[in-house]
């Protein structure tokens, strides 16, 4: 899957849902409060549509690139927990040597 794909999903999904909202807007018989907050909600339908296909044009990508569900998502414990620290890296807290090295 290319960047495009997902460009074109999402910006299709904000089209779709500003189109509905504007239609909405135009043929419900409220009066301009009313119509403030069709529009309001409209919007807001159009962020939460758009980043939906987002995120599921993304994990189908990855999906794709890596194979099925990461572990964390499947149920298999790989060891690391969310909120703990990790291991530290090599070279922490480790002073540079003078020639550059590590």
């Amino acid at each position: 899957m290319s960047f495009a794909v997902l460009a074109l999903g999402v910006s299709g999904a904000g089209v779709l849902s500003l189109g509905l909202t504007a239609l909405a807007v135009a043929l419900l018989p409220l009066p301009p409060v009313g119509r403030a907050v069709v529009a309001l909600v409209g919007v807001v339908m159009t962020v939460v549509a758009m980043g939906v296909v987002s995120t599921r044009i993304t994990d189908r990508a990855i999906r794709a690139e890596y194979g099925d569900e990461p572990a964390v998502e499947v149920g298999v414990d790989s060891g690391v927990h969310p909120g703990e620290p990790s291991e530290p890296a090599e070279g922490d807290g480790e002073h540079p040597r003078a020639d550059g090295l590590r």
